[in-house]
């Protein structure tokens, strides 16, 4: 991979700023404390969150069918939030003093992850349960940071640290046993991929256009496993369910290839190829608790800035190659419930959509 593409997929993928060395503040709540800070207001079968602009920080997503994770700040501090999306019921789960910089739920719903940072440096993973509990945290001297989570082991994370002078170095952390283990990675992007193994992509020099191989690391054996296919432009896995992007041979099409590996089924989809001037543009993708992946895809080929602003957002799967579609409009932020029959979707996640309804209400209001 040319230098020049790692700078420009950095300054795309990675979590930006990093954390202190020394572990954050954290005030743990009282169990089951109900906020009556925000009001909710039940409207339409749907109930409203409403939050002033200075204490709203961000929605993150959905921890159950009902319950949105989202943060509020006050002063000096964030509060971690549940708001049950039926009743209205509001929980706070913990505070944090140190600058949030992302949160993230494990794909399993069972943990959630909180990285913040006070300094250039460094930066702190935090892993805590859902209802809010202390479980481990690593920290990582670095410039920049991209990590992964392994959707099948909740205690496995795979992350590069970026240096001051753009080298890096990738690392494999092991929550049981507390290990941080080091890792020899031509392409620091990397996604976990089924039974432990991490997914890498070789790509080539000076062209990016054409795709790369897939390299993949047993994480177990620290063994490689390289494959002949020289067309892949993005991977990524759920569980037992892999998804796979190639561009095509003439590059008019993105080959999305959706794979039940215990099941041995595959399907694969066509899609309009969508570019960011000097490399191709996937949309992002969901993955429902069936291993059903959402997405969007445009409904022409062209450069992002230059195509249709309407999307639709399809359902894939490895059964048929036939596309499900829950909603055209807007490209932009979408998160679904485990069961995909409810969506948060469009700026900062303020809408919501009941799939089939092709209906967007706001289910919450900042105040301004």
């Amino acid at each position: 991979m040319t230098r020049c593409f790692i700078y420009i997929m950095l300054l795309l993928m990675i979590v930006s700023g990093c954390q202190p060395t020394t572990p954050p503040e954290l005030v743990k709540p009282p169990k089951d404390t109900k906020i009556e800070q925000e009001k909710p207001v039940i409207k339409e079968e749907v109930s409203r969150l409403s939050i002033p602009r200075e204490n709203f920080d961000r929605v993150v997503g959905w921890v159950t069918n009902e319950e949105i994770l989202y943060v509020t700040r006050q002063q000096s501090q964030s509060s971690l939030r549940l708001y049950h999306n039926e009743t209205g019921e509001i929980k706070e789960i913990t505070k944090i003093v140190e600058p949030i910089i992302e949160v993230r739920i494990h794909p399993d719903l069972t943990k959630l992850a909180v990285i913040t940072s006070s300094n250039s440096l460094s930066a702190t993973i935090h892993i805590f349960s859902i209802a809010g509990e202390k479980i481990d945290e690593v920290t990582i001297e670095s410039s920049e940071m991209y990590w992964d989570w392994d959707s099948s082991h909740n205690d496995q994370l795979f992350f590069s640290a970026f240096y001051e002078d753009w080298t890096f170095d990738s690392f494999v952390y092991l929550g049981k046993t507390k290990e941080l283990n080091r890792i020899e990675a031509t392409d620091p992007f990397g996604k976990w991929g089924y039974d432990s193994t991490i997914q890498m992509i070789n790509w080539p020099e000076n062209d990016s256009l054409s795709g790369g191989s897939l390299r993949e690391l047993n994480s177990k054996t620290m063994s490689f496993q390289d494959s002949t296919d020289s067309t892949i432009i993005y991977v990524e896995s759920f569980r037992e369910v892999n998804l796979t992007v190639r561009i095509s041979e003439d590059q008019q099409l993105f080959l999305y290839t959706v794979t039940n590996i215990k099941e041995g089924k595959s399907a694969t989809y066509e899609m309009p190829v969508i570019s960011n001037y000097s490399q191709w543009f996937v949309p992002e993708i969901d993955w429902l608790d069936d291993g059903t992946i959402v997405t969007f895809v445009a409904k022409e080929s062209g450069l992002m800035d230059a195509i249709s602003k309407d999307f639709t957002l399809v359902q894939l799967t490895h059964e048929t190659t036939s596309k499900t579609s829950i909603w055209e409009g807007p490209y932009g932020q979408f998160a679904c419930t485990p069961s995909g029959q409810i969506c948060l979707i469009g700026v900062e996640l303020k809408g919501i959509l009941k799939v089939g309804s092709n209906v967007v209400k706001p289910w919450i209001e900042i105040i301004e």
